[in-house]
C-alpha cells in the first residue's frame, strides 16, 4: 500500500485539491460550482483506478489496438447521436428515472454541499434508485439545455469510453491468461462484441445501468488469475473499490457479486486442493472477508437493512420464472447467437485449459437467473447482469474457430447482422428480439396538445390521469416539457400494478381527473376508472376538454365540482375488496387512514 501511495504522490495531491475546493464551494455558497466540482472528482478517480490496473498488470495497447478503440467510441458515439437526434420520443417511467434523479442531486447540491451529500447518501441506502452514476455525466450536464436529450447525451460521451477501455482492460487479461496468439487480431475480434444489443437496449432511452459493467469488467480482471496465497495489498484495494461501487450504481448487481465471488472461492479451492499453501489462502481469505464486511456493514448498513426489510412483491413481473426466463434469453440473442454460445461452452468443456472457468462461468449463469427469478423475471437493462458470461462464451468460440476463418468470418457477420437487425427489425426467430431503435410516440402532438391546455387552464390545481399503459401514462404528461416541471409537479405518477403501487388517493385530492377511452389497462387501474366513470355519471365531475387523436383515442379532463365524500370513497372501497384483503397496507389502510385524517362522515 505504501508503494501505491509513493508511486501516485500527484494524483493524490491532485484528488486533495479537488476536495478542498469542493469544500471551499460549500462553505462559500458558490453551489453551482460544487457538484461539477464533484463530477471531476469522481471521473478523475476512475482514470486513476485504470491506471493503477493498467500499470499493475503491465497492460499495453499497441497503435491498432488504441485506433481500433477509438474508431469504436466515435461509431458508438454515432450510433447513439444519430438516434437522440432524430427521435420524436417522450421518456416516461424508468426512461426518465436517472434524469429526474440528475436533476434532483443538482438542485440538493445548488442548495448547499451538505444537501447535496445527504442526498446523496439517503438516496444509496434507501435501496432503490441510487444516485451515485448521477456524479459522473454531470461534467458534461452542467453546460447543457438541461433537457432529458441532453442527459442522455452526457451519459453517453461520459460512459462509453470507460466502458471501451475497462473492455479492452478484460480482453487483454483473458489473452494473457489463456495465453492466446495473434493478439491483434484476437482482440479486434472480440472488442466487436461490445455491440452486444443487450448493452444497448436501454441505455439508448437514458438508464445508465451499463455503466455496472465497467466494474465488472475490472472485477474480473483482477481476480482471474489472484489465489490468496498473498496478500496483494493494491490488488485488493482495486477489488474492493470495484465492489463497492458496482453495488452502490444500482443494488440488483448485487446477484453479480454473490454470484460471482461465490464461484471465484470454488475456483480458487479446486486449483489449491492439493497445495501446500491451502491453509494460507484460506487464512488470507477469511481475513479479508471480514475487512470486507466491516467496511461494507459500516458505510451501507442502512441500505442492507432496508433490502432485508423490505418486502419486495414483484409477482406482476414474474413472466414464468427461472424456465421461463431461458427462453427470453434465447429470444435476446436469436438462434445464430444462441448456437454460437452452445459451441463455445462445449468447445469450454472439452479443452481441458477452458474447462474450469467454463463451468463455472456456466454454473454463475444459472445462479444469477435463479436469484433474480425468485422475486420476478428481468427486464433488458437486468440482463446486463449476464453480459460477461456471453462475452466469455464468445471468446471460448473464437478460440474454438480461431483457425477456420469462413467460421471466424461468418460469427463477425452474424454478430455484426444481430445488431443492424436489432436498429431495423428485431421481430424474427434467427436474431434478436431486443430494438436497438426508439420509436416515435404515434400520439406525441396529441399529448403535448394536452399538456399545453392543463398548463393554460389548471393553474396550479393538482391532476391525475387514470390511464397507465405504455401509450397513454401520467409519465408522458408530466415529462412532455421536460425542463419545465410545472406539470411533473402536479401530475402524480399514478398507480396501477397491484402488489407494488398503493391506492391513489389524489383520486380524492386533485381538482383534474383525466382518463381515455378506449381504456387500455395493464392491472388493477381499469377499477380506477370504471368507479370514475360511475362518479362522472352522478354529477361529481363535469367534462371541460376533450381531443380525439388519429388512432381513435379520446382523451378527456374532467373538473372536479363536489367535494370528496364517504359515497365517492366507498365506491372505490367496494370494488377493490379482494384487493383489500391480499394486500391491506396497499389499499383498506389508506383508504380508512385518509376517511380518518379528513374526518369525512355520511350526509
Amino acid at each position: 500500500m505504501k508503494t501505491m501511495i509513493d508511486n501516485n504522490k500527484s494524483w493524490l495531491l491532485f484528488f486533495c485539491l479537488n476536495i478542498i475546493l469542493i469544500i471551499l464551494t460549500g462553505i462559500t455558497k458558490l453551489n453551482s460550482f460544487t457538484f461539477l466540482l464533484c463530477s471531476i472528482f469522481a471521473n478523475s478517480f476512475l482514470f486513476f483506478l485504470l491506471k493503477l490496473i493498467i500499470k499493475r498488470f503491465n497492460i499495453r495497447f499497441n497503435k491498432n489496438e488504441k485506433l481500433f478503440i477509438c474508431i469504436f467510441i466515435v461509431l458508438i458515439y454515432l450510433f447513439y447521436f444519430v438516434s437522440i437526434f432524430t427521435r420524436k420520443f417522450i421518456y416516461y417511467w424508468d426512461f426518465s428515472c436517472y434524469y429526474n434523479l440528475q436533476i434532483g442531486l443538482e438542485d440538493a447540491f445548488g442548495n448547499g454541499l451538505f444537501q447535496g451529500l445527504r442526498n446523496f447518501v439517503g438516496s444509496t441506502w434507501s435501496g432503490e434508485y441510487g444516485n451515485f452514476l448521477s456524479f459522473f455525466p454531470e461534467i458534461i450536464f452542467n453546460f447543457s439545455d438541461k433537457s432529458i436529450d441532453s442527459y442522455i447525451i452526457s451519459c453517453v460521451i461520459v460512459y462509453v469510453p470507460f466502458l471501451l477501455i475497462s473492455y479492452s482492460i478484460f480482453i487483454k487479461r483473458l489473452q494473457d491468461f489463456f495465453k492466446v496468439e495473434n493478439r491483434f487480431f484476437f482482440f479486434s475480434l472480440l472488442f466487436s462484441f461490445v455491440l452486444f444489443p443487450i448493452v444497448h437496449a436501454t441505455f439508448l432511452y437514458g438508464q445508465p445501468d451499463l455503466f455496472g459493467l465497467f466494474f465488472i469488467f475490472l472485477i474480473i480482471s483482477l481476480t482471474i488469475d489472484y489465489d490468496f496465497k498473498k496478500l496483494e495489498f493494491e490488488r485488493l484495494f482495486l477489488i474492493l473499490v470495484s465492489t463497492f461501487m458496482l453495488l452502490i450504481s444500482r443494488r440488483w448487481y448485487i446477484y453479480f457479486i454473490l454470484a460471482y465471488y461465490f464461484c471465484y472461492f470454488l475456483l480458487i479451492v479446486f486449483r489449491n486442493i492439493h497445495s501446500i499453501f491451502l491453509k494460507n489462502i484460506f487464512k488470507n481469505i477469511i481475513l479479508y472477508f471480514c475487512i470486507v464486511v466491516f467496511i461494507f456493514s459500516i458505510t451501507l448498513f442502512p441500505l442492507f437493512k432496508n433490502i432485508i426489510n423490505s418486502n419486495f412483491d414483484y409477482s406482476y413481473y414474474m413472466g414464468n420464472g427461472f424456465f421461463g426466463e431461458f427462453v427470453s434469453q434465447y429470444g435476446h440473442l436469436g438462434l445464430s447467437l444462441f448456437f454460437i454460445v452452445i459451441v463455445g461452452i462445449t468447445y469450454g468443456i472439452i479443452k481441458k485449459k477452458f474447462r474450469v472457468y467454463t463451468i463455472l462461468f456456466l454454473i454463475e449463469f444459472l445462479i444469477i437467473i435463479f436469484m433474480f427469478t425468485r422475486m420476478q423475471n428481468m427486464g433488458l437493462h437486468h440482463c446486463l447482469l449476464l453480459v460477461p458470461n456471453y462475452i466469455f462464451f464468445f471468446f471460448l468460440f473464437t478460440c474454438f474457430a480461431f483457425d477456420k476463418k469462413i467460421l471466424l468470418f461468418l460469427f463477425n457477420f452474424l454478430f455484426l447482422i444481430n445488431f443492424v437487425i436489432g436498429i431495423v427489425s428485431p421481430y424474427n426467430k434467427l436474431f434478436t428480439d431486443v430494438l436497438l431503435h426508439v420509436p416515435n410516440d404515434p400520439e406525441f402532438n396529441y399529448i403535448k396538445s394536452v399538456g399545453i391546455w392543463l398548463k393554460d387552464n389548471t393553474e396550479d390545481e393538482k391532476i391525475y390521469m387514470i390511464f397507465h399503459n405504455n401509450r397513454f401514462n401520467p409519465d408522458k404528461f408530466r415529462n412532455v416539457f421536460l425542463p419545465d416541471l410545472d406539470l411533473h409537479e402536479r401530475i402524480s405518477y399514478g398507480s396501477a400494478v397491484i402488489g407494488v403501487h398503493k391506492f391513489p388517493i389524489e383520486l380524492f385530492e386533485s381538482k383534474y381527473i383525466v382518463t381515455v377511452n378506449p381504456f387500455e389497462n395493464i392491472s388493477i387501474e381499469w377499477k380506477y376508472n370504471k368507479t370514475f366513470c360511475e362518479l362522472v355519471e352522478l354529477g361529481k365531475f363535469k367534462l371541460v376538454y376533450s381531443i380525439t387523436t388519429e388512432s381513435g383515442y379520446t382523451i378527456s379532463v374532467y373538473e372536479r365540482v363536489v367535494d370528496v365524500d364517504l359515497e365517492e370513497i366507498n365506491k372505490y372501497r367496494n370494488i377493490l375488496i379482494q384487493e383489500s384483503v391480499d394486500y391491506p397496507a396497499l389499499f383498506s389502510q389508506i383508504i380508512d387512514d385518509y376517511v380518518s385524517k379528513k374526518r369525512l362522515i355520511d350526509n
